[in-house]
């Protein structure tokens, strides 16, 4: 049997599925017209975010019997048309989570310390000691939209830190709506999955009802929220800052709007982008192929 892998997972990972007898063809950098024309002799691909697996690219792996997704997140992944034709779909639900969470808490404190400026300034020459007066954490009121494996993983060092923390999910909620979660947080976390349900649910109206004062943080999926609607925002100085690791284009161009600016802090989709994430996540779904295919 013969599985594709698109994308980078571990090392330590690919020999495991050598040795568990499968054959394997490794192209981290293949492109979507290359994947669809070699997935027909292939019966398991194996992929990470930047493979989009489309319909056609579906349609093309006749003999394709899984796909796993090496993360948590499956948007990148017809799920319809792999459910039609009896694919099976796997993830690693948990292995990100730590990861993510630690880049919101980092983020957080970036943004309440201006860490990107006071980091300049210093190499521009300047001594902005009394102008880059930051903020506390502790004490603030923090809004966490999702509460899975990385909500609740932010919201357990937030505790810690001394946060009030106010919850808006599907399964646990502190407060009654997600207006009553927008006009009372100081800093708002998103951590939702993209689904039919989540995708445009940060509104124009929740966003302004955010505090002037106030900070929003997106590591879960751009489309969750509207786009033109947080940028007006934070282009007004509505608010006081944001920072997101998600695009609803990626790479980002090189001229986006986005990029320009100041009081957001953008970094390239790396919240799942740590060594033990990767071995984790990498680790757990060749786990799930190995057993799928009863060689294990």
């Amino acid at each position: 049997m013969t599985i594709l892998i698109s994308d980078k997972i571990s090392q330590k990972s690919v020999e495991k599925l050598k040795s568990a007898g499968f054959t394997i063809i490794y192209e981290p950098e293949i492109t979507s017209s290359d994947l669809k024309n070699k997935i027909a002799d292939c019966d398991g691909l194996i992929v990470r975010s930047r493979t989009k697996v489309t319909q056609d690219i579906i349609e093309a792996g006749k003999q394709l019997k899984i796909i796993g997704r090496v993360g948590s997140g499956i948007d990148n992944i017809d799920k319809k048309s792999a459910d039609e034709k009896g694919i099976a779909v796997v993830n690693a639900p948990d292995a990100n989570s730590i990861a993510v969470a630690e880049l919101t808490i980092g983020l957080i404190i970036t943004l309440l310390r201006h860490i990107p400026k006071a980091v300049t300034s210093m190499r521009e020459g300047l001594w902005m000691k009394k102008e880059l007066q930051g903020l506390e954490l502790s004490g603030k009121t923090v809004g966490i939209v999702g509460y899975g494996n990385i909500g609740k993983k932010v919201g357990e060092v937030l505790k810690v830190a001394g946060c009030k923390l106010l919850v808006f999910s599907r399964s646990y909620k502190t407060v009654e709506s997600l207006d009553e979660l927008f006009s009372k947080s100081d800093i708002i976390s998103l951590h939702v999955g993209l689904t039919d349900e989540t995708r445009g649910m940060i509104t124009k109206e929740l966003l302004d009802k955010m505090k002037p004062t106030g900070y929003f943080l997106n590591l879960s999926r751009a489309e969750v929220v509207d786009g033109e609607a947080l940028y007006g925002v934070l282009q007004a100085g509505k608010i006081a800052g944001s920072a997101m690791d998600v695009y609803p284009e990626e790479p980002l161009p090189s001229n986006s709007k986005w990029r320009t600016l100041s009081n957001v802090l953008l970094t390239p989709h790396i919240g799942a982008s740590t060594h033990e994430a990767m071995e984790r996540a990498s680790e757990e779904v060749v786990k799930q192929v190995i057993k799928f295919f009863k060689l294990e």
